[in-house]
Parts: C-alpha cells; structure tokens; sequence
C-alpha cells in the first residue's frame, strides 16, 4: 500500500499545530500548574518534531534526537499515567495505598520500557510494554468514573481517553503487523499516525471545549430548626441507653 505523500505531512502537521494549540491553552487557563507532566509531555513531542524537521534524515545527530526524545516521551507518558491517576483519587484517602503501589510498579514498568527502546527490540519492545501500562490505566480510570461517581468532563479523564484510545489502536496495530502480518512497515506507521492524531483530536476537545459555569440562582430552604429538635431527640435518646 502506497502511502500519499499530502496525507503523511498532514498527519505530521495537525499533530504539532493542535498540540502548540493546547500549550497555549493550558497556560491561559492555568492549567500547566495543574498537570505539569502532561504539559512537559505536550511540550517535548512538538519541539522534537520540530528538530527532526530541520536536521539531515538518518544523520548521527538525527537519530540521537529521535531516541532520545522518545525515550523522554515514554518517561512523560508513564509519569501522566501517574499524575492522571492521583487528579481522580486524591479526594480519597483510601485510594492512596493503592496508588503508592501503582507507581512501584510504574518505575518498574518504564525502567522495562526504556531498557527494550534501546535494545536490540528497537522502539516495538517498549511500545508493547507501554500500551499494556496505558490500557491498564484506561480501565483503572473508567473504573474510578463508574464507581466514584466521577464525571467524564474532567480534564483528567479527557487525558486518559486520549492516551488510551491512543494505546488500543497501536496494540492492535502490533499484532496485526507482527503476528497476522497483513501491515506492511509503511502501512503500519502511517495507521500510527492516524492513531495518534486522534488522541491529539481528543486532548484538543477537552482542553478548548467551553466550560459552562452555572450560577445559584437562590439557596435552597432548610428547617434548621426542626432539623436540630430532631437531632437534639436522636441524642437524647442515645443517652438514655
């Protein structure tokens, strides 16, 4: 499958320009103090890409960029992963054991990570790696959504849907290339891409949709007053067992 040359720049330009969009969103908003992992890591992807676009292709320099920067981004995504994660369960402080071991498991999972980029597995090896750890936060977080009570407005789960639509669909693109083998390399890239375009489309949404404030109008009306005989009754009779 021939891949136009028109359709690859422009999977390589909306990319970049939506993600300069959001830098700039987020510092309008103030939302960089909030998520400052995933503002570094909307930061490094399109500085890289920027870079690589005016060094000589498969030049020394070139390839230190990209492995480099990758190896960056893998770090930033698993440390998004993280701080998603604390956004949605810091109001609770049960949860917070649970996420102290996750992140255990975190440092683990992207020493692994880092150790297959610059192996002989090349950047495949991690990418399994990484999509496992990032479906694996994907159902943690719709977990949190459904049983907390949680809304799909926050910009912590915008995140996380970003990331995993991002990881299901290039997990799917490994295995289709490398056991079912029906992709070729070129083909294989160019679905990346897509894959990737759309997780940037969903970071977009969030971080520009409008965020309605609604206004109180009047205060609801209470009976403080018949609410503290009755609770003045409650206590009374406590008492008096």
């Amino acid at each position: 499958m021939k891949i136009p040359q028109l359709a690859t720049t422009v999977l390589w330009l909306v990319p970049l320009a939506l993600q300069c969009a959001i830098v700039v969103v987020m510092c309008y908003r103030g939302l960089a103090q909030r998520f400052p992992v995933f503002f570094a890591y909307t930061l490094l992807l399109p500085a890289r890409d920027l870079s690589l676009f005016f060094l000589t292709y498969r030049s020394p320099v070139y390839s230190r960029v990209y492995w480099w920067g990758d190896a960056g981004a893998v770090l930033l995504t698993l440390g998004v992963i993280a701080e998603t994660i604390w956004h949605l369960i810091r109001p609770y402080p049960f949860l917070r054991a649970a996420f102290r071991l996750f992140w255990l498991v975190g440092v683990v999972a992207a020493v692994a990570a880092l150790a297959m980029l610059f192996s002989n597995n090349g950047a495949s090896g991690a990418d399994r790696v990484l999509e496992w750890i990032i479906l694996t936060e994907r159902s943690a977080v719709v977990f949190l959504i459904s049983r907390l009570g949680l809304t799909w407005h926050d910009y912590s789960v915008g995140i996380a849907a970003g990331f995993g639509t991002y990881a299901a669909l290039d997990l799917a693109l490994l295995e289709l290339r490398a056991h079912i083998h029906v992709l070729s390399d070129a083909t294989f890239v160019f679905l990346t891409s897509v894959a990737y375009n759309l997780a940037v489309v969903i970071w977009t949404f969030y971080f520009f949709r409008k965020r309605s404030v609604k206004l109180i109008e009047r205060l609801p009306v209470h009976d403080l007053a018949s609410w503290n005989d009755t609770l003045t009754e409650h206590v009374d009779k406590w008492y008096q067992h």
